[in-house]
């Protein structure tokens, strides 16, 4: 299925085709590659945009997908979407993602498959998250955002012009390290996923994965860690 390109910002020098590649490649590394998973599953989609992404879950077989973003203009989005006879499949919900994850625990609730884009970066207690989505008891978790190139268990404040014109707070961008860390102390298998399987020749619109340093793009997999 080709992902709809709805409700993703493009970087500044991406052409069309880049911005098309780009939703390819990641639908592809991010969707398609855990199908397996995805597929007769209930699935929580936290950064779920204008509904896009759910449109694609539902797509590669989840039976439910509950979408969460803070942007309420975009969950407006949403309706204006083509139907392509998944809708009824969706639920979508303007939510502060972490209290919505804190009161779906609270409920009881499970998910099989919970997918976090650019949610880290909004976090600062990042053990308080991983118990959390724990207690949802989900067999995969697929995070995909901005992190450090650093074994070091930090946080790098990247202070944006947004914040620095008091307009929003500083971004809390996560070393690889500490993701490590948080995974390993709250009993998940950390998996980085590998986007040097892509050709150069198809990386275009994805420049963002393959710098190194601060502000790098990166995903990864999180499972329940197997107990004897």
């Amino acid at each position: 299925m080709t992902i709809m390109g709805y409700g993703f910002k493009r970087q500044a020098d991406d052409d069309k085709t880049g911005g098309l590649n780009r939703a390819q490649a990641r639908h592809a590394l991010l969707v398609d590659s855990y199908r397996h998973a995805i597929a007769d599953s209930t699935v929580m989609l936290i950064g779920a945009g204008d509904g896009a992404w759910c449109y694609a879950l539902a797509a590669a077989g989840a039976l439910q997908v509950v979408g969460i973003e803070t942007d309420a203009t975009m969950v407006e989005r949403f309706g204006r979407l083509p139907d392509v006879g998944l809708r009824e499949r969706i639920d979508l919900r303007s939510a502060d993602p972490v209290e919505e994850i804190r009161s779906e625990v609270r409920a009881g609730r499970q998910y099989d498959v919970i997918v976090l884009f650019d949610l880290l970066e909004k976090v600062a207690d990042l053990h308080d998250l991983f118990e959390l989505i724990r207690d949802l008891h989900p067999r995969l978790v697929v995070v995909d955002g901005r992190f450090v190139d650093t074994e070091d268990p930090v946080l790098w404040i990247d202070r944006t012009r947004e914040a620095v014109a008091g307009r929003a707070r500083p971004a809390l961008v996560p070393g690889r390290g500490a993701v490590a860390m948080v995974a390993y102390d709250t009993g998940f298998d950390l998996d980085w996923i590998d986007w040097s399987v892509l050709d150069p020749e198809v990386r275009i619109g994805l420049e963002d994965y393959y710098v190194t340093g601060l502000g790098m793009r990166a995903s990864f997999t999180l499972t329940p860690e197997i107990t004897a």
